[in-house]
């Protein structure tokens, strides 16, 4: 049971980027992943009687939504409100809440949050309170926050929840968008309510957050730089069945009272129909053949559920340092992925090699000046000098280029000398 369910970043107007040569049993649930993972999270709300449905994050888009992703949309918002619960949009402004409302034909039980404007309900008898903490990073708060954050001790029967996020997401080989620090993130005139506030905080990026923060990944990963697959976040207010319902009001400020920590009835609900995982093969020094028997080898000792989400699967083949290896695998990799896929049965087994690499983390230390002994001049001086640099970077990391992208443009420049 759940009387609140959170969910972030759906973007049901970005579907995951086709798979290369993917049969259709692989391809249609990528393209339908985003919209499915939304799915199950009104699924969850509805199966758990909750009173909201908490969107924040990309969602869908007024200036690039279809009108069948919109009539989705419409749809789930007015199934949900016939079963009792709202569906709650976190906006950046007023414009932003008319652009939607007017793009879904302003369905019944949808209502929004600025963060101008918080949302008052009544839950189950309990007075709570939403903050949206979005866009308001290095300034003061408006007065309706400040208010809100100066009860820093609110009444037993009342409750805060604050929600942030960032925009974040991995492209070119990079993570782009606003990347504001979960620890940091919050505007001033909200963060000394943080203590007596619920707070989620969503992000696609894996970053420490402040204790007390309950950090909530997208509902669908579209990558594997997500680590974690997707899931939606539900919240309790009441200690159910829901005979509490009926209960007077003072019965149920003594139920809450004696909870240790409202904010601790938090779980997390798997949503994604799409995993990604990477599987690390050990070096074979044979050809395509035997590299696709071990690869295969190593995709049935996965044990995955027929009925589970579709697996992803990235293979990194251990090279050992050997650079001349390192271009072999690259060379055998397109007939090694075919024989693989040649096993694929799309009824019976849940996992699709979309790739097979050298193994792009292997570190460079065995190549660097402390231990190769290489000499000036040589060839092998300049792959020391690269792994130096490398390593480094590893030792001090620089904000222009993460050490594991440098490690990985490392490899391939070593390779392309390799190769010419």
């Amino acid at each position: 049971m759940a009387d609140i369910v959170f969910a972030f970043d759906p973007a049901i107007d970005r579907p995951i980027p086709r798979l290369e040569s993917a049969p259709a049993a692989v391809a249609e649930p990528v393209a339908s992943a985003a919209v499915d993972a939304l799915m199950t999270a009104a699924a969850a709300a509805r199966e758990s009687d909750a009173v909201a449905l908490v969107l924040f994050g990309r969602v869908l888009d007024p200036q690039r939504a279809s009108p069948a992703q919109a009539a989705l949309l419409r749809s789930l918002i007015t199934g949900l409100a016939t079963h009792g619960c709202r569906t709650v949009w976190l906006a950046a402004d007023a414009d932003a809440c008319a652009d939607i409302a007017r793009m879904l034909g302003e369905p019944v039980g949808l209502v929004f949050v600025t963060p101008h404007s918080p949302l008052h309900l009544d839950i189950r008898g309990i007075s709570v309170e939403i903050v949206s903490a979005h866009g308001l990073h290095g300034v003061a708060a408006p007065p309706a926050l400040a208010t809100a954050a100066d009860h820093s001790t609110p009444p037993a029967d009342e409750r805060r929840i604050v929600v942030g996020w960032d925009a974040s997401h991995w492209s070119s080989e990079r993570w782009d968008g606003d990347s504001v620090d979960a620890g940091h993130g919050w505007p001033s005139g909200i963060s000394g309510s943080l203590s007596t506030s619920l707070c989620v905080w969503g992000s696609r990026r894996h970053a420490p957050v402040r204790a007390g923060v309950h950090a909530l990944p997208a509902l669908q990963a579209r990558s594997p730089h997500e680590q974690v697959p997707g899931c939606c976040g539900m919240l309790s207010l009441l200690d159910h069945p829901s005979l509490d319902d009926f209960a007077p009001p003072a019965t149920r400020r003594d139920l809450l009272e004696s909870r240790s920590d409202w904010r601790n009835a938090w779980r997390e609900l798997p949503t994604h129909h799409v995993a990604w995982r990477t599987l690390t093969i050990p070096s074979a020094t044979g050809g395509d053949e035997e590299l696709a028997t071990i690869i295969w080898s190593a995709l049935e000792g996965l044990a995955l559920d027929p009925l589970g989400p579709l697996q992803i699967v990235r293979c990194h083949v251990e090279c050992g340092t050997s650079v001349p290896r390192r271009v072999r695998v690259g060379e055998i990799s397109a007939e090694t992925l075919a024989r693989v896929r040649q096993l694929y049965d799309a009824r019976t087994f849940r996992a699709w090699c979309h790739e097979v690499v050298a193994d792009p983390g292997e570190s460079l230390a065995a190549l660097g000046h402390s231990r190769s002994g290489a000499k000036p001049g040589s060839t092998t001086s300049f792959s020391t000098a690269l792994a130096d640099i490398v390593n480094a970077i590893e030792n001090h990391p620089l904000h222009t280029i993460p050490a594991d992208l440098a490690r990985e443009a490392a490899w391939v420049a070593l390779e392309l000398i390799e190769s010419t």
